[in-house]
């Protein structure tokens, strides 16, 4: 793991309002801190993916395929069409927006099952 990624986990919450902090003379963006808390937990549990906890809000691909119930290189053509967008970090796994699956699982509710 990155030396700034451990030094990320030592920030316990963000005041209301603020996006980033400062710590080390580092930037720190809390989406980013949120997005690798989020994927750390989930990678490193066995969560059932339809009871997910709600504290969770960017789901890794695999786990978003699963989510939504596709696979995960249909997944990967929905970004390309432009349906679904992911989140990229720098030489990491797409991540995806919780909001943004329940949206596309509730509008192709019919289509997926069929």
């Amino acid at each position: 793991m990155y030396k700034s990624w451990i030094e990320q986990d030592q920030i316990d919450n963000f005041p209301s309002g603020v996006r980033s902090v400062y710590v080390n003379g580092r930037r720190v963006k809390k989406e980013d801190v949120e997005i690798e808390r989020s994927y750390l937990e989930i990678s490193s549990s066995s969560y059932d993916i339809s009871k997910i906890p709600e504290h969770i809000n960017y789901l890794p691909r695999k786990q978003a395929a699963k989510y939504i119930g596709i696979s995960e290189s249909t997944l990967t053509r929905y970004h390309l069409n432009g349906k679904l967008k992911w989140i990229t970090r720098r030489n990491r796994t797409p991540i995806y927006k919780r909001e943004t699956l329940d949206a596309f699982k509730e509008k192709n509710k019919g289509k997926l099952l069929s």
